[in-house]
């Protein structure tokens, strides 16, 4: 799999080789499990707790999640970005609290790699949902 912005659905397996490969050629990798987390603010204390957030996400409000995390990314200044997340609900008919970050997840992509909203200096942003193998 080519380094491509967007949410994309991986073996765990394939994940690990393709988060190599990707680290070795410049992409700034992250890594999250959230294990069995479901609920709003285990979520984001998990994520916040790896991602680069500006500033931390200490609440639990997913409008400000969502602005500390495309400001935290935004601030890397890193033209490539990939986040692999692991837990038991990013696959298989994902829903509630799961399903509004991958929302969120997308919407940060689609601003972080827009010309206008970054001035100039888009980020393309992987998302990897890592699956059973």
């Amino acid at each position: 799999m080519e380094f491509e912005a967007g949410i994309h659905q991986a073996r765990a397996a394939e994940v690990e080789l393709l988060l190599r490969v990707w680290a070795g050629s410049g992409v700034r990798v992250f890594e999250v499990d959230t294990g069995d987390a479901v609920e709003q603010a285990a979520i984001i204390l998990s994520l916040a707790r790896v991602l680069p957030m500006e500033p931390s996400a200490c609440g639990q409000s997913w409008a400000a999640f969502e602005d500390s995390l495309w400001e935290g990314i935004f601030q890397l200044k890193e033209p490539r970005v990939a986040i692999a997340l692991r837990g038991k609900h990013w696959t298989n008919q994902p829903y509630g609290a799961v399903h509004t970050v991958l929302d969120i997840l997308q919407h940060v992509v689609e601003v972080l790699g827009a010309e206008k909203a970054t001035v100039g200096r888009p980020t393309k942003l992987c998302v990897l949902l890592a699956g059973d193998s």
